[in-house]
């Protein structure tokens, strides 16, 4: 059951992961009508300013490393449930 609960929990943390991402995008794209300086968008990427790049950066990274750290919790959880039964 403990091994359940490591499985589920990549694969939520894998989820949301890629939603925060859209998020983030398309959050960014609602601000400033542009579309995100990401991997994901080479040429806005080498087109933009290094201060949009840079408050991309922090933005994407800040809601990847709260995503991450709540799925972790979540999924720690699980675990202690699981082992509980």
């Amino acid at each position: 059951m403990k091994t359940l609960a490591k499985i589920f929990g990549s694969v939520l943390s894998l989820g949301a992961g890629w939603l925060g991402a859209k998020l983030v995008a398309s959050a960014w794209k609602k601000a400033t009508g542009e579309q995100p300086p990401s991997v994901a968008h080479p040429e806005e990427q080498q087109q933009a300013a290094l201060g949009k790049v840079l408050s991309f950066a922090v933005i994407s990274g800040a809601s990847a490393a709260a995503i991450q750290a709540l799925a972790k919790r979540w999924t720690r959880s699980l675990e202690d449930k699981a082992s509980a039964v």
